[in-house]
C-alpha cells in the first residue's frame, strides 16, 4: 500500500509541474505573426514558375512570352523530372521526323528530273508525294504539340506543391488553439 501512494504522489508531481509550466506559457503575450510565416515548402524548386499556354498557341512563363516551343527547354530542364523530360524529348523528335519526311519529296523532285532527261515526274505522282508531305506535316505538328502539352500539364502538376502550416493561439480562458493546414499553390 505504501508503494502505491508513493507512486501516486510522485504522478501527481509530475501532473502539477507540466500543468504549472503550460500555464505560465499560457499566461505570455503573443506575438502576432501571419500565417503566411509558418508554411514552408516541403519541395524544392522554389523559383521555378508555372507555364501558361495561351489561346493562341503561344506558352508564357512567368509573364513573358516565349519565342517558340524549343524554349520550354530551359524550365524542363530546371525541374529535371523524368516523366516531363520524356514528353519534351518525344515531341522534339516527332516534330523533326516529320519535318525531314515532309522534306524527302522536295529532294526526289530535284533528283528524278536533273537526272531523268528531263521527262520528270508524272503528275500524278507529283500530287500524291506533294499531299502526303503536307499530311505527315500537320499530323507530326498535331502529335508533336500534344506531347507538348502532355508536357506542359506534367511540369504544372508537378510544380504545385504541397505547404505545410502549424499555428498555436493563447487564447482568453488560459486555453490554447492549434491549427493546422495543408495548401498546393504555385
Amino acid at each position: 500500500m505504501r508503494s502505491f501512494k508513493r507512486v501516486h504522489h510522485v504522478l501527481s508531481a509530475v501532473f502539477i509541474f507540466c500543468f504549472a509550466a503550460s500555464s505560465l506559457l499560457a499566461q505570455q503575450k503573443s506575438i502576432p505573426r501571419r500565417d503566411t510565416v509558418f508554411f514552408e515548402p516541403l519541395v524544392e524548386g522554389a523559383h521555378l514558375k508555372p507555364i501558361i499556354m495561351g489561346s493562341n498557341g503561344r506558352y508564357y512563363y512567368g509573364g513573358l512570352r516565349l519565342r517558340n516551343q524549343y524554349s520550354l527547354e530551359i524550365p524542363f530542364g530546371e525541374m529535371d523530372d523524368p516523366e516531363v523530360n520524356r514528353y519534351f524529348t518525344q515531341a522534339r523528335t516527332i516534330r523533326t521526323i516529320g519535318s525531314v519526311v515532309s522534306a524527302l519529296p522536295g529532294l526526289y523532285f530535284l533528283v528524278t528530273s536533273r537526272s531523268g532527261g528531263g521527262s520528270g515526274v508524272s503528275r500524278q505522282t507529283f500530287w500524291i508525294t506533294y499531299f502526303g508531305a503536307i499530311g505527315v506535316s500537320l499530323t507530326s505538328n498535331l502529335i508533336a504539340n500534344a506531347k507538348l502539352r502532355k508536357a506542359v500539364n506534367t511540369y504544372n502538376s508537378r510544380l504545385g506543391r504541397l505547404r505545410l502550416g502549424l499555428s498555436a493561439e493563447p487564447l482568453q480562458n488560459n486555453a490554447v488553439a492549434f491549427g493546422l493546414s495543408v495548401k498546393k499553390v504555385f
